[in-house]
Order: structure tokens, then C-alpha cells, then sequence
């Protein structure tokens, strides 16, 4: 059968092309290995999805809450800006009032009025099937070829126009499984080797078994081996028995796991008390005498920095209270690798932008073949910077579909 476009993956970025590239005149096909439409959708923004943020400004970038620049590799930066250039949160929140969605502004955050994700994508799909966009699901492409113009699907499909939106391979269980990168490769595209992001990151140190389901406020700094910081972040921090996860970890995930994946040795700081400085926590500290940290941080937090207190040598002329704010304010960890795809909630790496024009999402290297969302090796942190790539590159890819239709 025989389309102007085919889209490739059903999920956040591939409805919303689908939606926003349709006319009056052209015929559009959705195709979907999953019985359903936008599983993951679901899942983001724990069930409420966070649509957006107001940060997702270009020339906010680098003043953001979050204090990280929201969007990784940084050798690709310029190309995500020039996409979000063109659609940044404002122009998302009014893309979902006309889907009928009302939006809640939460610090920043962009969330559906209803504060269920379910509302969100039936928006979506709801619109598909009012403007006649067809969906194949269930079904797995296996080959594309171009010929005469056309891209030849299984010999099931054919179309002028074709849309890789097939996302990553985080969280497998919603149908990424990454099928979509030997479909870019066979067409010709170099694959960046993908590895989870917005993941944990597994410690080799001997006391996180007894840490486990600890949280913590805290700030985080990574170093390389040369002890050169490379990103902090700051928020809630969660020790499990193999290391540490939270949103602070997730922020850094990104940078720490391209990096281990090298082979690089790594080094984390926890402050594990980030709103006191050093010498105030000292005097604190000095002052109380008696057991130091009680009423300071959990008790089992309290009982590692002691054990770890008790192995230091050479310290007989710092006082008790300077060493236990040293433990708190400098708490070291060894990272060696970060959690699974199954644990990860989006992909690093992808399809190389350099093979990409950013102002039409549009493959360099062949004509009307183009890309969306998470496929590209473009992530962002948490904080709606994910979900805001998928609209932008859905509205970047449609644009330019429609200006060559």
C-alpha cells in the first residue's frame, strides 16, 4: 500500500509528526511493533507526564533550576538548540491546549491539568484518528530500501516521505528495542553506541549494603581521574545496595556512563549536607562532642562516616568535629558502571546528527528520510527536556515535510 508518509514507531515524537504534518491532501501511515500506540508516554513524569518546562528556552538553557545544560553530548549541542530554537515550551503548552489538554505550571515544571499521562496520549491518538492517520500495529518492519524515489517497506509499504521515530532502547518493556538503528543503518547512517541514561550508577565500595533505601539532600560533583570536575547536581540522593540513583544521579548519568563505557576511572563526591559550609558543620560539630552525629544525618549514614572515621590515620592535630564535616561534606564513592536499559528511562546515543540538517531533521544522506526523538543521540536530563525533544523534532521534521510536499 501505497502513502505520502510512513512513520516509523508510534510513540511521543512519531504521534506528534504524524499530527503535525498532516494536510488536507496526504495520506499518512503510523507503523507500530507494539499492539499499542505510546506505551512509554505513560510512564514519563511518574505516570503525570511532564510535558515540558519553562527552561526549554534556548536562551535559558544555561540558567535553569537544574543547573546543568539540559541537553548531552555536549559536542552536539548546537544542533539541539537550532531544533528547540524553533519550538520551545510556549509553543508546546499551546500544541496541547489545541489538543484540548490544560496545562499546570509546577515551579517550571509543565504537567497536564488532569496529572495523568493516559490524558495525554489519548489526546494524541484521539487526533490522529480524527484526521485519518492510519496506524499498522503489531507490526515489525524488517527491510527498507529506496528505489525510484520511493522507500519500499517489506514490500508491504511504500512511501515518498519516511520518518524514523522508533526511540532508544531504555525501558524495553514499553517496546524500545532499539530495531530502529539497523533500519538507519541499512539506509546508511552511523550509529553512536547507545548506553543508558537516566539511570544509577553501581559503586564498588564496601558499605552501600548497608546503605541501602537511604535518601539523602545532597549535592554531587564527578571527577575524572585527572581530578577534573565535569558536572554537579544537586537534589534528592537514594543509596541501593549496588550505589546510588535519585534525580542527582540521573543528571549525571549521561557524562558518567560515555565515560566508564571508555574505561575511564571516576571519582564522586557526595556533600551529604550541601546547605551548611564545612566550618560551620565543624564548630557544629566540635560543639556537640557527644555523639557527633546524631540528629545530623540517618543513622546508618551516621554509622558508615564513623566506620570510615575510625580508619583514618595521621589526623591527631584535626579536631574530631573538622574530620566528621571532611566525611560529610566530601563523601567518596567509585563508580564503575551504570545500571541496565531495563533501569534507564532514555537512551544516549543514536543516530549521528552530523548526518542530520538541524533545521529540517532530514537525513544528509538521503533525500525525504528523516528523524525524531530519542533515535538521535540527543538526551537530555530530567525535569520534561526528553519529552520536549520528541515535540520539537516531530515539529522540525513535519515542518520541513510539508515545505517539500
Amino acid at each position: 500500500m501505497k502513502y505520502d508518509i510512513v512513520i516509523i514507531g508510534g510513540g511521543a515524537s512519531g504521534l506528534c509528526t504524524a499530527i503535525m504534518s498532516k494536510t488536507e491532501t496526504n495520506s499518512i501511515l503510523i507503523i507500530e511493533h507494539e499492539e499499542r500506540v505510546g506505551k512509554k508516554i505513560l510512564s514519563t513524569g511518574n505516570g503525570k507526564c511532564n510535558l515540558t518546562n519553562r527552561y526549554c528556552r534556548t536562551e535559558l538553557f544555561s540558567s535553569n533550576p537544574e543547573g546543568i545544560y539540559p541537553y548531552f553530548p555536549e559536542s552536539n549541542r548546537s544542533f539541539a538548540e537550532r531544533v528547540i530554537s524553533s519550538f520551545d515550551a510556549e509553543n508546546a503548552i499551546q500544541f496541547f491546549q489545541g489538543l484540548g489538554i490544560l496545562t499546570e505550571d509546577k515551579n517550571g515544571y509543565i504537567y497536564p491539568r488532569s496529572e495523568q499521562a493516559s490524558s495525554v496520549l489519548d489526546s494524541l491518538r484521539f487526533r490522529c484518528e480524527a484526521l485519518g492517520i492510519d496506524m499498522a500495529l503489531g507490526y515489525q518492519p524488517i527491510k527498507i530500501i529506496k528505489k525510484d524515489n520511493l522507500f519500499h517497506i517489506d514490500d508491504e509499504y511504500s512511501c515518498r516521505k519516511l520518518v524514523l521515530a522508533t526511540g532508544g532502547m531504555s525501558a524495553p518493556n514499553t517496546g524500545s528495542d532499539g530495531s530502529g538503528y539497523e533500519l538507519a543503518k541499512s539506509l546508511g547512517h552511523h550509529i553512536v553506541e547507545p548506553i543508558p541514561s537516566l539511570c544509577g550508577l553501581k559503586c564498588n565500595d564496601p558499605f552501600f549494603k548497608a546503605l541501602a533505601g537511604v535518601r539523602n539532600d545532597s549535592k554531587l560533583s564527578l571527577y575524572d581521574e585527572q581530578k577534573n570536575l565535569l558536572i554537579e547536581a544537586q537534589g534528592n540522593l537514594q543509596f541501593n545496595d549496588y550505589g546510588v540513583s535519585g534525580i542527582p544521579v540521573f543528571q549525571i548519568s549521561s557524562v558518567a556512563g560515555r565515560l566508564l563505557k571508555e574505561g575511564r576511572k571516576l571519582l564522586l563526591r557526595i556533600d551529604l549536607l550541601p546547605e551548611v559550609s564545612l566550618n560551620d558543620l565543624a564548630d557544629f560539630l566540635d560543639r556537640k562532642k557527644e555523639q557527633y552525629l546524631l540528629g545530623v544525618l540517618n543513622k546508618k549514614l551516621s554509622q558508615v562516616i564513623e566506620k570510615e572515621v575510625s580508619r583514618k590515620k595521621g589526623c591527631e592535630n584535626v579536631s574530631n568535629g573538622y574530620l566528621r564535616a571532611c566525611m560529610i561534606k566530601k563523601f567518596k564513592v567509585h563508580p564503575i558502571d551504570i545500571t541496565s536499559f531495563a533501569q534507564s528511562q532514555v537512551t544516549a546515543g543514536g543516530v549521528s546528527v552530523d548526518e542530520i540538517w538541524p533545521d529540517k531533521c532530514e537525513s544528509k544522506l538521503v533525500d525525504n528520510l528523516y528523524f525524531t526523538g530519542e533515535i538521535m543521540d540527543i538526551n537530555g536530563i530530567c525535569g520534561g527536556y526528553n519529552l520536549h525533544w520528541a515535540w520539537a523534532s516531530a515539529h522540525c521534521a513535519a515542518r520541513a515535510i510539508k515545505a517539500g510536499s
